[in-house]
C-alpha cells in the first residue's frame, strides 16, 4: 500500500494518538526498564551505568550494556537461516597481517591488538571461521555501538519501501519540533547521509558526540536523564547552529542524525522503528537469537547506538547485502534499490565525503548510515561501531566479516587502520586466494 505525500504528512499530526492504540502496542516489541538485579551485581565490582565504557570495565560490560537502560526485546521468529560450515575452514593462524613491527598471525592480531571478542566469517553462504570469547557463544548478545546506525537506516528503507515516507521529504514534515533548529531545512535523505553538518556542543575526551544526547537518553544510566524529563526529545531543540556549508554539502559524522532518522520512522509509521527491525528485518533475515535495542525512558529507541545482538546474527543480516536484499528463500527483505544505491553511491555523497575528515581513511563515501570504502584493492560495504564492532561485506569474494570486541579507546586512527587497512584486506586476500 502506498501513501501520497499529503497522506504521509497528515500522519504526523495523529502520531501520538496512533501510538496509543492497542493494535500498535500489540505489534511493538516488548519494552522493559533497567535490570535492577544486574545493576546491583555489577556494582559489586564497581561497574556502573556511568563508567561501563571506560577501559577498566568495557570488556565486562559489552554483553550487558542494554541492562543499564530501557530497551526493546527484538524476538526471533520461527525461521532461522542455517549457515553450513565449509569442509575446509580458514586458518587465521596461517593468515599473516603486516604491522609496524613485522608480520603476525591474523588470530594474534585480532585477539591481542584489536581486543576482539567474537568473529564470524562467511564466504559463499558457508561459515569459514567463527570464534567467541569473553564468556560468549553464538547466541550471546554484544553491544554493537554505531553499527546500530545502519539498522536504523534499514528500518527507514523498509518504511520507504512500504510507502510510509520518502527520502526526499523534509524532516520537519514528520517532526514539527524541528522548527527553529539547525535541521529545519534538512531532507530525510540528508539526515540519513549525515549531510546536515550541524554544530554540536563539544564532547568529552574520546567522544565525538554531544554528551547532552547521552544524558537525555539515559545511555549512561538513568540519573543524568532526570534533567531531561522529555528524554531525547528535549535534546533536539538544543541544536540550533550549522557549520558554514550548504545543507547537504558536507559529510559530518554526528550521532544526532541517526537519532532523528529513527524518530522520523516512528512518526511516519506510528510505531517504534524497532517494530520494523524485529518483524521485517531480523525475523526475515533468519536470526537465531533475540536481540535488544536500547531506548530512552519514553520509548524512543537509541538510533545511533542501541543494538545489542549476537555476532552470528549480525553476519546473517550482512548476507542480505550480497543478495540484492533478499534472504535465502528469495524473499525481498530490504528494498533492492536501497541495497544497490548503497553499493553505487552518487555524486552528492562522494563530494560530501571529500569535505569530511574521514576522507583521509580511504576513497569512498558515506550513505544511509553505511560506509563504502576502497581498501587493499577491495570495495567493502561496512557497518561500523567504535571499540571494534563491524560487519563488512565484499561482493568480489562474496563474503561477510562480522566482529565484536572491546578496544579500550572509542575512536583512534590506529584502530581504523588496523581494521580496514590491515585485518580486513589480509582476510579477503586469504579468501580470494583459495
Amino acid at each position: 500500500m502506498n501513501f501520497s505525500n499529503q497522506s504521509r504528512i497528515a500522519m504526523v499530526a495523529v502520531t501520538s494518538a496512533v501510538l496509543a492504540l492497542p493494535a500498535f502496542a500489540d505489534q511493538t516489541p516488548p519494552f522493559k526498564g533497567p535490570d535492577q538485579a544486574f545493576i546491583e551485581a555489577a556494582a559489586a565490582i564497581g561497574l556502573t551505568g556511568e563508567n561501563w565504557d571506560t577501559p577498566e570495565f568495557i570488556a565486562s560490560a559489552m554483553p550487558h550494556v542494554y541492562k543499564f537502560s530501557h530497551s526493546y526485546t527484538l524476538r526471533k521468529g520461527d525461521y532461522v537461516r542455517e549457515i553450513p560450515t565449509r569442509e575446509t575452514l580458514l586458518d587465521l593462524d596461517s593468515v599473516m597481517v603486516e604491522d609496524f613491527d613485522g608480520p603476525m598471525s591474523a588470530r594474534d592480531f585480532l585477539m591481542n591488538r584489536m581486543q576482539n571478542h567474537n568473529a564470524v566469517i562467511i564466504r559463499n553462504g558457508e561459515l569459514v571461521h567463527e570464534h567467541y570469547g569473553n564468556g560468549l557463544n553464538e547466541f550471546s548478545t554484544h553491544l554493537d555501538m554505531s553499527v546500530s546506525k545502519s539498522f536504523t537506516a534499514m528500518a527507514a528503507a523498509i518504511a520507504v519501501g512500504k510507502g510510509a515516507l520518502s527520502w526526499e521529504d523534509a524532516a520537519i514534515d514528520y517532526v514539527p519540533e524541528l522548527a527553529g533548529t539547525a535541521f529545519e531545512s534538512a531532507t530525510v535523505q540528508e539526515v540519513s547521509d549525515m549531510r546536515t553538518a550541524v554544530v554540536l556542543a563539544a564532547g568529552t575526551a574520546e567522544k565525538y558526540w554531544d554528551t547532552r544526547l547521552s544524558e537525555a537518553q539515559g545511555y549512561y544510566g538513568q540519573e543524568k536523564s532526570a534533567a531531561y524529563p522529555g528524554g531525547t526529545m528535549d535534546f533536539f531543540p538544543l541544536i540550533t547552529e550549522r557549520q558554514d556549508y550548504a545543507m547537504g554539502e558536507k559529510y559530518d559524522y554526528q550521532d544526532v542524525n541517526s537519532e532523528l532518522l529513527g524518530l522520523i520512522v516512528d512518526r511516519a509509521t506510528g510505531s517504534s522503528f524497532t517494530t520494523i527491525l524485529e518483524q521485517d528485518l531480523l525475523q526475515k533475515a533468519g536470526v537465531a537469537a533475540e536481540a535488544h535495542f536500547m531506548s530512552d525512558k519514553h520509548g524512543l529507541a537509541m538510533g545511533s547506538t542501541g543494538m545489542n545482538m549476537a555476532t552470528k546474527d549480525l553476519a546473517r543480516v550482512g548476507l542480505l547485502f550480497l543478495n540484492e536484499g533478499q534472504n535465502e528463500n528469495g524473499e525481498q527483505v530490504l528494498p533492492k534499490d536501497f541495497v544497490e544505491n548503497l553499493w553505487e553511491g552518487n555524486d552528492a555523497v562522494r563530494s560530501a565525503w571529500l569535505k569530511g575528515k574521514e576522507s583521509a581513511l580511504s576513497d569512498g563515501f558515506y550513505k544511509d548510515q553505511f560506509r563504502i570504502l576502497d581498501v587493499g584493492g577491495y570495495r567493502i560495504l561496512a557497518m561500523v561501531g567504535v571499540n571494534g564492532q563491524m560487519c563488512v561485506m565484499n561482493r568480489e569474494t562474496n563474503s561477510v566479516i562480522a566482529l565484536n570486541g572491546a578496544y579500550p579507546m572509542a575512536e583512534t586512527p590506529r584502530f581504523a587502520a588496523m581494521q580496514f587497512h590491515q585485518f580486513v584486506p589480509a582476510v579477503l586476500d586469504a579468501i580470494s586466494g583459495e
